[in-house]
């Protein structure tokens, strides 16, 4: 199979069945079994057509009307423009022959000659075109670009949309695991945090024997941060919120050591069952339930942890670098609801710490509807205050004169991890 049918099959499956781009992508390169070159232009195409559709959609309606109903033929047209508009390595002609190629057996040659005088003129229309970082800027909705412009900024605000802020791959090799010979070869470690390396080696790592024996875990930098604010020490009790599929359990349970007791919630009972596999392929020990943190906790564990982290369910605008379909997605009035869903649920977690214990709020956002206005809220309602780190993990991210701070953020192309808001607060 193609690069192009790849993506094309990727594209699809995000706008007809709201798939994420990231783990459908995967699924058609690990059937399809292509080579580093055709997986990095089906990648390319994927997320390149996602990010700067609007704009494509804009480019290619000016020389033609487009159903954009019909999924198939939109995905081989924005691919082939995007190719034509971005892409130099390939060659206008190529790129059309193939979209051409394509449609005529989808479509038959009458649709096919249609698609084929579009691209032609879109290809001879040079002037108008737009760099691919003005492409994605023009193709964010414009109350998103608003909000990013209000609370970080014009510059530090519109850099999150910036494709080239996507943050490589990084692995977190477990704690008194001696480092194997492919990361000394293909990695860089990351010096503020321990651990962690920024893999660019090629290949999957996952298919590497140290990872089926549990040395090291697959983890982006930003998130392995969250779990180190938490500050976690040898032998508390530690309660992990919104667990997912359990790559900051295992790091809390790291620095919490063998003695201490570590329990992982989750609504979802998929993704608890994905965290028991990745704790077993880890060998770690921690208690792991279901738990709707819209609801009461139960009086168990009211008072009972020393350390609680909620990296909270968010529009995840950090990451929209990584995940453009987010852009899509997004409504004006979803930060504001989410927000609300993350207060309740840290109000409730926050009646499990016992006084004196810390709570690390989290979210994979950089709107301050999703962080400052939340924690604010828990301040005021919930018995808690801000409270400096104990540990220095953060001193090389804010270095001098910068004093360590309660609550922080994380930007791509300042830090190289996605964006998030963190918070650290203290039960009175």
């Amino acid at each position: 199979m193609s690069a192009r049918k790849i993506a094309g099959k990727v594209l699809v499956r995000v706008w007809q069945d709201e798939a994420f781009a990231a783990a459908a992508l995967s699924t058609e390169l690990d059937k399809a079994r292509v080579d580093q070159r055709d997986k990095a232009l089906a990648t390319t195409l994927t997320y390149g057509v996602l990010r700067t559709q609007p704009y494509l959609q804009r480019r290619l309606q000016a020389f033609g009307r487009l159903k954009l109903s019909d999924n198939s033929l939109l995905s081989e047209l924005l691919m082939a423009a995007y190719q034509i508009e971005f892409l130099d390595r390939v060659p206008d002609f190529a790129a059309i022959h193939e979209a051409v190629e394509t449609i005529n057996s989808l479509r038959g040659p009458r649709v096919g000659g249609f698609v084929n005088a579009i691209l032609r003129r879109l290809a001879g229309n040079v002037s108008e075109r737009r760099t691919l970082s003005d492409a994605t800027l023009e193709s964010a909705p414009s109350w998103l670009k608003k909000r990013l412009i209000r609370d970080l900024g014009p510059e530090e605000g519109l850099r999150i949309l910036h494709p080239e802020q996507v943050p490589g791959l990084t692995l977190r090799l477990r704690e008194g695991t001696s480092v194997p010979e492919f990361l000394k070869r293909g990695a860089e470690a990351c010096p503020y945090v321990p651990g962690a390396f920024r893999y660019t080696g090629g290949g999957d790592p996952r298919g590497r024997d140290e990872y089926r024996s549990g040395q090291f875990v697959i983890q982006e930098l930003g998130a392995q941060l969250v779990a180190h604010a938490l500050g976690v020490r040898r032998g508390e009790t530690v309660l992990d919120v919104c667990a997912g599929r359990g790559q900051k359990t295992s790091l809390l349970a790291e620095h919490a050591g063998p003695t201490s007791r570590i329990l992982a919630t989750d609504l979802h009972g998929h993704k608890i069952e994905a965290l028991k596999a990745e704790m077993e392929r880890t060998r770690t020990q921690v208690e792991a339930e279901v738990w709707d943190w819209t609801q009461t906790p139960p009086d168990k564990w009211v008072g009972a942890f020393d350390r609680v982290l909620v990296d909270a369910p968010c529009s995840g605008v950090g990451t929209i670098a990584r995940r453009p379909e987010i852009a899509r997605r997004l409504n004006p009035e979803d930060p504001g609801r989410l927000a609300q869903l993350q207060r309740t649920i840290a109000l409730h977690a926050a009646r499990c710490l016992r006084p004196g214990g810390v709570l690390a709020f989290a979210t994979c956002s950089v709107l301050r509807e999703e962080g400052e206005e939340v924690t604010e809220a828990l301040c005021a309602e919930g018995g808690l205050e801000p409270v400096l780190p104990e540990t220095m993990v953060d001193s090389a991210l804010f270095p001098p004169p910068s004093a360590p701070q309660a609550n922080f953020r994380l930007l791509p192309h300042s830090h190289g991890t996605d964006g998030y808001f963190v918070a650290r607060l203290q039960r009175k």
